[in-house]
């Protein structure tokens, strides 16, 4: 009989200990993008705007902002007040490796610019760009 309740008592105890861990939950890691700069405003004119009737983003003024997670190294990730037909063009000076970005109305998730001093220049493909957009930061 001693061996049954001993039995018993470990599988109680093994369920209170994972009820207990469910209830309470355990620590997740989580990406925490924190600011890394800014790109420099993009002025220009968009007619994909006028097709997709999109009239209030015919003229593009837009800011770009630039984040950065320091526990994820070399993720970048872009976020803006509009949607912009913006093409990023990304360039990692110390690994000497590019990219573009199309950051649209939908989060596509960070950008793999690799570890280092990135600098960025923004246009609108397809548009009139009056004033390319620049921008600088370092990637953990």
């Amino acid at each position: 009989m001693t061996t049954r309740r001993a039995r018993i008592s470990a599988a109680l105890i093994s369920a209170v200990i994972v009820l207990t861990a469910a209830f309470l939950g355990t620590g997740t890691a989580q990406a925490r993008f924190v600011p890394a700069g800014s790109i420099s405003p993009t002025v220009g004119f968009d007619p994909a705007a006028v097709i997709q009737w999109r009239l209030d983003q015919i003229f593009v003024n837009q800011p770009i902002f630039v984040r950065v997670d320091p526990a994820l190294p070399g993720l970048t990730d872009f976020t803006l007040n509009n949607w912009c037909n913006c093409a990023i063009n990304w360039f990692n000076n110390s690994t000497q490796i590019g990219g573009v970005a199309f950051p649209g109305p939908l989060d596509t998730g960070p950008i793999r610019t690799g570890s280092g001093d990135v600098s960025a220049w923004v246009e609108i493909p397809g548009g009139l760009t009056v004033v390319r957009g620049a921008g600088n930061w370092w990637v953990p």
